[in-house]
């Protein structure tokens, strides 16, 4: 999962989903590094892609080259106590029109 989709003020690091096949649901499970800072941890998350193109559409038209935008802090962070601490169930088959996190 890329950086931007992770809790960072909780020091997640990777998210996993569990599917209970019995019951129809997801459940995200958050692999977290403690810490007793909540603020951003640099040396946990390398550098990643930022969210802002490197290049306009006219520029790549014409041709120029420009190598990826790079950040070290994530874009946004989750929001939300589920998303939060990776905790809590979503439904497979009640909401078939919501995306799937």
């Amino acid at each position: 999962m890329p950086k931007h989709g992770l809790d960072v003020s909780a020091c997640e690091v990777f998210r996993f989903y569990k599917l209970v096949t019995l019951k129809g649901l997801i459940e995200p499970i958050s692999m977290i590094v403690p810490r007793r800072s909540e603020t951003y941890q640099e040396d946990i998350y390398p550098m990643t892609p930022g969210t802002e193109p490197a290049l306009t559409p006219d520029e790549w038209l014409s041709g120029v080259n420009r190598g990826k935008t790079m950040t070290v802090r994530a874009a946004s962070s989750p929001s939300g106590p589920d998303r939060a601490r990776g905790q809590g169930c979503t439904s497979l088959g009640k909401h078939p029109g919501v995306p799937r996190h």
